[in-house]
């Protein structure tokens, strides 16, 4: 079986609870009572770059850990709610929110170790801030939704399941422009991300088919991981053609899950720079439990 069993269903806006303490529940998971199988962008991008990565992140959960790069850029997600939510009114406040919440992570030791140098993350929380506060901000119309979770029918079924798209979103203003906010070690390849990103495709196509916004946008907030200010704005488009892309890869990938069982090891790929003790959650489970380079 592939996920984990849950029971009932949730709409767009309806979030039980915070979405990061749940780790980003980045699995797909199967609600066997109303046969429906929920599907996230970040596990189809699990999918994507190794699909065993996407089994074991259903079947070894408590396996699942953060980097110092990942935790920082929960920091600085924390600090940009608090402005958009009217907490922090100053780039200072937006700071001491992203550092204290740094400082709260790290403090848990959850987390791996990455070739990130740790002397310089509180001032790569204090550039990254800057360029956000400074560079994106004006450009983000206020008074969207924060942290805004869903579920979508997407209108296919595999296996005698319906398909459903859940996920969160950073934020959404109301005229349907979508943002995701980065942390980065250099700028996106604009053209790479409009010809592949998984992430807008599922969040567009949530908001056409849940008749919420007929024509949303995708853009993406990026922070350069630097000690000197530096941000990125990126557009990526999408339309009804990428939502029939969507559902044709959701029903390979689901199929696939449904057809081998989550007991006996998928297609492995070692040839991503993710699959390294430092990126991959289940290196040691994996490739790293034979002690091979």
């Amino acid at each position: 079986m592939c996920g984990r069993v849950f029971q009932g269903g949730t709409n767009v806006g309806s979030s039980p609870t915070h979405p990061r303490l749940l780790q980003k529940a980045d699995t797909m998971k199967i609600d066997e009572a109303n046969k429906i199988i929920y599907v996230r962008q970040s596990w189809l991008g699990d999918m994507g770059i190794c699909p065993e990565r996407g089994r074991l992140g259903a079947v070894k959960p408590e396996f699942r850990s953060g980097s110092d790069a990942t935790i920082m850029g929960t920091a600085l997600h924390h600090g940009i709610e608090s402005v958009l939510n009217g907490h922090s009114t100053t780039l200072g406040a937006m700071m001491a929110s992203s550092h204290g919440e740094y400082e709260r992570l790290n403090a848990l030791g959850a987390h791996k170790i990455t070739n990130i140098i740790q002397e310089e993350i509180p001032g790569y929380i204090n550039s990254m801030s800057t360029a956000w506060y400074e560079n994106i901000q004006p450009l983000v119309k206020m008074g969207g939704k924060v942290e805004e979770f869903f579920r979508v029918p997407l209108g296919i079924e595999v296996g005698g399941y319906a398909i459903h798209l859940e996920g969160t979103m950073d934020y959404i203003d109301d005229t349907g422009m979508i943002w995701d906010w980065k942390t980065a070690k250099r700028v996106y390849n604009p053209k790479d991300k409009q010809k592949s990103a998984i992430q807008p495709t599922v969040y567009t196509t949530a908001m056409r088919l849940s008749g919420q916004h007929d024509n949303p946008r995708f853009m993406y907030g990026i922070m350069v991981r630097q000690l000197v200010p530096k941000h990125q704005v990126v557009e990526i488009y999408r339309d009804n053609g990428h939502t029939e892309w969507l559902r044709h890869s959701v029903r390979g990938a689901v199929g696939m899950c449904l057809s081998a069982g989550m007991d006996n090891e998928w297609i492995m790929n070692d040839t991503s720079p993710l699959c390294s003790e430092s990126w991959c959650s289940f290196w040691s489970i994996c490739k790293g439990a034979y002690n091979v380079s």
